[in-house]
């Protein structure tokens, strides 16, 4: 997910936490309402610490150690909780104030659901993590919520914002409203339909949160907008298990992936990419799915094609309309990753591979992300390997 998301689940978090306590009769002082807060950002925003040697993968042999090690060893739960337990220890050192039993606990559970809160989110998108290691080295995808989801926004926005006490954090917080609203409605990502029902939404999420501004309301005003954020997960999964199954009976032949990416703020248009190998060789197909074609007709949908795929006329289905598909021999992946280890080692990253041979080099990209995106490379076969490979297992064994 994006860092403004964490961020927001951080606070939410924080806020959650203090007033639980409240609740309980275990009432914090005022003055650990900063550190808590600040613990809870710094910890939902942690695991990103590895873009400090991933890089951003702008191209060459940074974007292959950004493939490798961005959502890498930072994203498992083992790390997660050492880098909660360090965030703690740090404020503990910091703060006299923290050292008192109640507070004490609520900064540890602040720190440990903030780091493992960012794990949980990236899961939900198609680019996936492998919280499991070192017990288990693949990759895992919840294939649900698009990378910036205004939803979620909305969800958390208002209420933050309704117990915001500065004016400053107040003012922060309605700019990011305002910008993913303005994103909504002027750019080419939704339609005005989706546009103008999210921002109902807002309108609906900001007058509760208002009536429950007042501090003896804190809980049930926190607990609702957790509420909102999970039941909006929740239809983007309802959406995302629809959308599988209708590409699942869209196909001819056993697939062995199916990659789903909802549209933006909208559960009912989905992109897909099918991935399967046969006698005809390796094929990857990409699609856009209409869970419910009576509310989303043909055209209806903001939905980009991969770009890569060749252009080709398919037969859908009132569900389905495939946009393209991508063929290779079967086998030769695996004979390109054999004869150079730039490729062996992207492929334990790359979840749609596409390549194109040219010469004695091989240029080969993620599906997911394009032709010519940050998840492509160029090799010869010739330049040094990369050091440090870790051990994901591949996405792709073919």
């Amino acid at each position: 997910m994006d860092n403004v998301t964490h961020a927001l689940a951080g606070l939410l978090i924080a806020d959650g936490v203090r007033a639980l306590h409240r609740s309980r009769g275990a009432a914090l002082a005022d003055s650990t309402r900063a550190p808590l807060v600040l613990a809870g950002v710094i910890a939902a925003e942690l695991p990103d610490v590895d873009l400090a040697w991933s890089g951003l993968g702008r191209g060459g042999d940074e974007a292959l150690r950004y493939m490798l090690h961005h959502r890498g060893h930072t994203h498992t739960i083992v790390v997660a909780i050492a880098g909660a337990l360090l965030i703690w220890g740090v404020l503990l050192a910091w703060r006299r104030d923290l050292r008192t039993t109640v507070a004490s606990r609520a900064l540890l559970a602040v720190a440990l659901l903030g780091t493992l809160s960012h794990i949980v989110l990236d899961w939900t998108n198609s680019y996936g993590v492998h919280p499991f290691w070192p017990w288990d080295a693949r990759w895992f995808y919840g294939d649900a919520i698009f990378i910036v989801e205004p939803w979620l926004w909305v969800a958390a926005i208002p209420a933050l914002v309704a117990g915001e006490r500065s004016r400053t954090g107040r003012g922060v917080l309605v700019f990011f409203l305002v910008a993913i609203l303005a994103a909504v409605w002027f750019t080419a990502f939704t339609t005005w339909g989706v546009a103008l029902v999210l921002t109902g939404g807002m309108v609906v999420m900001g007058a509760l949160a208002w009536r429950m501004r007042h501090r003896a309301q804190d809980l049930v005003r926190v607990a609702t907008a957790i509420a909102v954020w999970c039941a909006v997960e929740g239809v983007f999964f309802v959406g995302a298990r629809a959308a599988e199954g209708n590409v699942r009976a869209a196909l001819t032949a056993p697939e062995l992936d199916v990659v789903l990416t909802p549209g933006v703020a909208d559960p009912l248009c989905w992109s897909a990419l099918v991935v399967w190998e046969d006698a005809g060789g390796y094929q990857a197909r990409g699609a856009e799915v209409r869970p419910m074609p009576a509310w989303r007709g043909p055209g209806g949908c903001r939905i980009r094609s991969a770009s890569g795929l060749d252009s080709v006329r398919l037969a859908g289905t009132t569900h389905v309309r495939w946009t393209g598909e991508w063929r290779a021999p079967a086998g030769e992946l695996a004979v390109l990753a054999r004869g150079d280890c730039n490729v062996a080692a992207a492929l334990r990253f790359m979840r749609v591979p596409a390549w194109v041979k040219s010469g004695t080099g091989v240029e080969l990209w993620d599906l997911r992300y394009g032709r010519g995106g940050f998840a492509a490379i160029t090799s010869t076969g010739e330049g040094k390997c990369p050091e440090g490979v870790p051990e994901w297992v591949p996405p792709r064994e073919l």
